[in-house]
């Protein structure tokens, strides 16, 4: 068992804007209207309690200020964040998109694809699993990759390696569904149950979560997390470019892979043209 998901811990649950994230850290805030008082080495100490006073009675009569500034401080790191995953998206294309070991969903023919890092036992996870199964029964024409990242410890550990076993009988959709609906962490019996209640041969299962491949898959996807910049889930890559961070609506989903599956087809069309 490779260390690396170690450092993904302990998460806890935040809401970044509208969108739901199991996230590692809190974000650092700055606020423009708050300067800092230690900037300055030019202050008196008369000086520095003078402005300390001031400050104390801004906040005191504008309260929201602290709020707007945490707001504002979490919007910009968050794209800044998003920008340098985007960046490493671009660079680790092919492990992405073309390692054949990930689990697919949706349509694997697809035009539009869809890169999800999820946890079977994160709390927006889940709740972005029914919408991504509302997206799928609407939209027909999305190919699906799944990265399944263990950050919320042992227990998600095992689910996911009864995922990945459940793909060698080519069952990781009904297991990953069952698991997903679960409304408790699931114990290894409770799992095999679970998976034999779907058609999957429990004693197969069984001995394909101990393969090696399996805690290989496991190790690789939260390599390349790493290597991308992901510290925590849901994570979203959308249209092979677009890095979206939480939980997103299926409505909302759909808009932004056509958008950007469109983006990228006149993309292609304009650099395919010659030179005049």
């Amino acid at each position: 068992m490779k260390k690396i998901y170690l450092s993904l811990l302990p998460f806890f649950s935040l809401t970044i804007g509208q969108q739901g994230y199991c996230a590692e850290e809190q974000v650092p805030v700055t606020t423009p209207e708050m300067p800092s008082i230690q900037a300055s080495s030019n202050f008196t100490s008369s000086q520095r309690a003078e402005i300390e006073k001031l400050l104390a009675g801004y906040l005191a009569k504008h309260p929201e200020a602290v709020t707007n500034a945490l707001e504002a401080g979490m919007a910009l790191k968050e794209k800044e964040t998003t920008a340098k995953m985007e960046k490493a998206v671009a660079t680790h294309k092919d492990k992405i998109f073309k390692d054949l070991t990930s689990p697919i969903g949706g349509n694997p023919k697809g035009t539009q694809s869809l890169v999800v890092f999820m946890d079977p036992y994160c709390g927006y996870c889940r709740k972005f699993h029914t919408e991504l199964v509302a997206l799928l029964s609407k939209n027909k024409d999305v190919k699906v990759i799944y990265k399944d990242i263990p950050i919320m410890g042992p227990d998600s550990i095992m689910a996911i390696k009864a995922m990945l076993a459940a793909k060698e009988q080519g069952k990781y959709d009904q297991l990953q569904k069952a698991v997903f609906s679960a409304d408790k962490h699931l114990t290894k019996r409770q799992l095999i149950k679970l998976a034999s209640s779907v058609g999957i041969d429990p004693k197969k299962l069984q001995v394909d979560m101990k393969a090696k491949t399996v805690q290989a898959q496991i190790d690789k996807t939260l390599d390349l997390a790493k290597e991308l910049g992901i510290n925590g889930t849901p994570t979203l890559i959308v249209g092979e470019t677009r890095v979206l961070p939480g939980y997103a609506k299926a409505d909302d989903l759909n808009k932004m892979l056509r958008e950007v599956t469109s983006a990228s087809a006149k993309d292609q069309k304009g650099s395919a043209q010659p030179a005049s």
